[in-house]
C-alpha cells in the first residue's frame, strides 16, 4: 500500500520538478595572470525564446558587491555596470542560444579577484523562474626577477644584503646560507602597494664580511619557489676604493674646469683692453671729422683768415729754416774738398 502511495506521488510531482529553471557552472574557480583576458561560464536550463531571458553577473566578494553585467530581453542594461568593469566586460551574445551565459573579462586587474555570482531568470518579471551559481575567479602576477644589492654598514665587519621584487599574491621570504641554515629570523622585510595592486617586498640580511659563504634569498607562493637570488660574500662586496677614484675623477674634472674657465675670462679681458687702447691711439692721430658741411665750412673760413693774417710770419720761418738746413750739410762737403786738396 505504501509502495502504491510512493508512485502515484511521484507520478505527480514529475511535471513539476522536470518543469524547474536551473542553472550549472563549467568550473567553480578560474585563475588568470594580470592583464590577461579570460571567460567565465555558466549554463542554463533550455528556454523557449530569448527574449524573456535576463542574465546578471556580478561579483559579491569582497564586499561591497558590484554589478558587472545585465542583459535583459535581448540588449545590454549599461546603467547598471559598475564603472571599474565598464569597455571591459562583455557577454557573448552568440552564446545564448547554446544556453551558455559566457562573461568575458579583459585586461584583468588584480582586484577582480572575487567570488562571481551568475544569475540566469526567465519569463516575466511578475512570474519567473531562475538560478544562480557562484564562481571563484583568483587574479595572480608573475614576481618579477629579484633585484639584489650589497652595501655597506656602519660596522666594519658586516654588510647588508637585500633582495626587492613584486608580485601578486604576498609570497614567503626565506633565507639561508650555503649550509642550508635558516636565516629567515634575522631579516628584516618591508612591503608597499604599486599602483596596480601588487606587492613591492624589500627583505634584508646583514651578514659578516669576513665568512666566505653563500646567501640564498627565496621567495614562495602556494608552497612553491618563485624566484630566488644568491650572494657570493665576500666576492660581491663593493670595493672602497673604486669609490675613491670615481671622486678622485670627478674633483680632477671640475678643477680642470674651473682653470679653463678663469683662462678664457683672462684673455678675454685683456683682449678687449688691447682693443680700447688701440681705439685711443687713433682717435688722437685720426681726429673725428666734422659732423656736417656747414661745420666744415666754418672751419675752413677759419683756416683762410689765420693763413691771410700769419702767410708773412711763414714765409719767413721756413726761409730761416732752409737756410739753417743749407749751412748744416755744405759745412762736410768743403772740409772734404779741402782735405782732398791738401795731397796734391
Amino acid at each position: 500500500m505504501r509502495e502504491t502511495l510512493v508512485l502515484v506521488f511521484q507520478a505527480l510531482l514529475w511535471p513539476a520538478v522536470s518543469a524547474l529553471f536551473t542553472v550549472e557552472k563549467e568550473q567553480s574557480s578560474y585563475e588568470a595572470r594580470l592583464h590577461d583576458d579570460i571567460k567565465l561560464v555558466c549554463t542554463f536550463s533550455k528556454v523557449k525564446s530569448l527574449s524573456d531571458l535576463h542574465v546578471i553577473w556580478r561579483r559579491i566578494e569582497p564586499k561591497p558587491e558590484e554589478e558587472v553585467y545585465r542583459y535583459k530581453r535581448g540588449r545590454k542594461m549599461q546603467n547598471f555596470t559598475h564603472p571599474d568593469f565598464r569597455e571591459r566586460a562583455h557577454l557573448i551574445h552568440e552564446q545564448l542560444n547554446q544556453n551558455r551565459a559566457v562573461l568575458q573579462l579583459k585586461k584583468l586587474r588584480i582586484k577582480d579577484s572575487g567570488i562571481y555570482q551568475c544569475i540566469v531568470k526567465v519569463g516575466d518579471d511578475g512570474d519567473y523562474d531562475g538560478d544562480y551559481k557562484d564562481i571563484t575567479l583568483s587574479v595572480t602576477a608573475l614576481h618579477n626577477p629579484v633585484k639584489k644589492k650589497v652595501q655597506k654598514t656602519q660596522l666594519k665587519d658586516e654588510v647588508e644584503l637585500s633582495c626587492e621584487f613584486e608580485g601578486y599574491p604576498l609570497a614567503q621570504i626565506l633565507w639561508s646560507d650555503g649550509q642550508n641554515i635558516n636565516l629567515t629570523e634575522k631579516s628584516r622585510n618591508s612591503t608597499r602597494s604599486t599602483n596596480e595592486d601588487l606587492f613591492n617586498v624589500t627583505t634584508r640580511l646583514a651578514v659578516r664580511r669576513d665568512l666566505s659563504r653563500n646567501y640564498t634569498c627565496s621567495f614562495l607562493t602556494e608552497g612553491r619557489v618563485r624566484q630566488t637570488a644568491t650572494f657570493l660574500i665576500p666576492h660581491e662586496i663593493p670595493s672602497g676604493s673604486s669609490h675613491q677614484y670615481v671622486w678622485i675623477g670627478a674633483v680632477v674634472v671640475v678643477l680642470l674646469v674651473i682653470v679653463f674657465v678663469s683662462i678664457f675670462h683672462h684673455r678675454r679681458k685683456h683682449s678687449q683692453k688691447d682693443r680700447r687702447n688701440e681705439a685711443s691711439k687713433c682717435s688722437l692721430q685720426f681726429p673725428q671729422t666734422p659732423a656736417n658741411t656747414d661745420s666744415l665750412l666754418t672751419v675752413n673760413e677759419n683756416r683762410a683768415q689765420i693763413g691771410d693774417i700769419t702767410r708773412e710770419e711763414h714765409v719767413e720761418k721756413l726761409q730761416t729754416h732752409r737756410d739753417a738746413l743749407t749751412q748744416q750739410y755744405s759745412r762736410p762737403v768743403r772740409d772734404e774738398e779741402q782735405t782732398a786738396v791738401i795731397p796734391q
